[in-house]
């Protein structure tokens, strides 16, 4: 059996595969460090427990115990690897890795990058490492697959001792999902080699926009920081940075107040004045003119990365594709990004849009000069493939 984790400040997310890469059971062991919580589904069965989790050790330590009890797992040995998200891995991860003190310290060290992101992370891994001992863990790193991507377009134009001395580069984020959607588009083309270009927008609450070019990453919108490229849920997307500056001076905030408005009270939630949520601002854009405004906004700053990205790819792309929470199930949304690429020459086919689909649909007429798809990502069966190969 394979237990994929995804690691939160106060949470563990997980799910169980057996090598079939099916999906034994899923969880989430929540409000660690408060009062604990942890939720079971197995079989369509919600199974919830009010544990207290003082640490990330007691809320791992509980997860198995509560596999065993609801004959899940028979024995912890039968868990054999472990599979860890992990948001950033700098510039010195390429592909899935083996964790060893090794990797440890280069999570530690870009913790500066991924302060909310890496040191929950690694204390997961010291807690699994201790709870499941004789299993292989294996990090999968979000920062990796955009390793492919070249100096100037992820370098940025400011003194390049800031790239030398302070590792002030992009990095993008979203890396497993990506990896995830090439191979899935591979699969459904049913293609035997990388020969491919495609532009894909992960639309979720964090959203980035990536273009891919033979196959790999060629170039994509989040930078340093999740901060950077498009608006998003909380987050404002790219900004002219003096702007910063400017509120710090004029409201008497310092730059940590101000970037934390910029990372949790911006976006769509700062636009609408309603929510960070999509579905709340969709369901009211009619009658709301803030709520159509925060549509309007994210909608044309997604068109505008897709002409960047296309003509970087020089106009030659097999397909533009959504996923993620936004992406894949937001028809509006969609919509209302092709219509603000009239150049492209795309038409919906408006029932396909629409409609209920499992994994990947094609959603554009045969009169499109570009074919668009919805693509349902799938970051823990990603994690979960890689695990497999890497430990065999």
């Amino acid at each position: 059996m394979i237990l994929v984790v995804n690691p939160g400040s106060s949470s563990i997310k997980f799910k169980l595969f057996n090598e079939a890469f099916e999906v034994l059971v899923e969880g989430l062991a929540e409000r660690i460090g408060i009062d604990g919580a942890l939720t079971l589904i197995t079989n369509e069965k919600k199974h919830k427990f009010n544990t207290e989790f003082p640490d990330h050790l007691a809320a791992a330590e509980t997860i198995i115990e509560k596999l065993r009890e609801l004959n899940i797992v028979k024995n912890q040995n039968e868990i054999k690897s472990i599979g860890l998200r992990v948001v950033h891995g700098g510039d010195k991860i390429f592909e899935p890795v083996i964790i060893d003190s090794r990797i440890k310290k280069i999570i530690e060290i870009n913790s500066k990058l991924a302060p909310l992101h890496n040191p929950p992370a690694l204390v997961t891994i010291e807690a699994f490492e201790k709870t499941l001992s004789h299993a292989k863990l294996v990090a999968c790193f979000d920062t990796a697959f955009h390793q492919s991507i070249k100096p100037e377009k992820f370098l940025y134009p400011v003194p390049y001792e800031w790239y030398e001395k302070n590792s002030v580069r992009r990095y993008g984020m979203h890396g497993i999902s990506y990896a995830y959607i090439v191979k899935k588009f591979r699969e459904v083309k049913q293609l035997k080699n990388n020969d491919f270009n495609l532009i894909i927008a992960h639309l979720g609450n964090g959203a980035s926009i990536t273009s891919i070019k033979n196959g790999k990453s060629f170039n994509t919108s989040m930078g340093l920081t999740p901060l950077d490229g498009l608006m998003m849920g909380t987050r404002s997307g790219e900004i002219d940075p003096s702007i910063i500056e400017y509120i710090s001076k004029d409201s008497n905030m310092d730059v940590i107040e101000v970037t934390s408005i910029l990372n949790k009270d911006s976006g769509l939630k700062g636009i609408s004045g309603i929510s960070s949520d999509m579905r709340d601002i969709t369901s009211v854009m009619n009658e709301n003119t803030r709520a159509k405004l925060a549509v309007d906004m994210y909608c044309q700053r997604v068109a505008d990365f897709v002409i960047k990205y296309l003509n970087q790819l020089e106009g030659k792309i097999d397909g533009l594709i959504f996923t993620a929470g936004i992406g894949e199930n937001s028809f509006i949304i969609r919509e209302e990004i092709i219509k603000k690429l009239p150049m492209l020459n795309i038409e919906l086919d408006s029932k396909s849009n629409i409609e209920q689909y499992d994994e990947c649909l094609k959603i554009s007429t045969n009169k499109s000069q570009y074919e668009v798809f919805k693509i349902r990502t799938n970051e823990e069966l990603m994690i979960c493939k890689d695990v497999i190969k890497l430990t065999k």
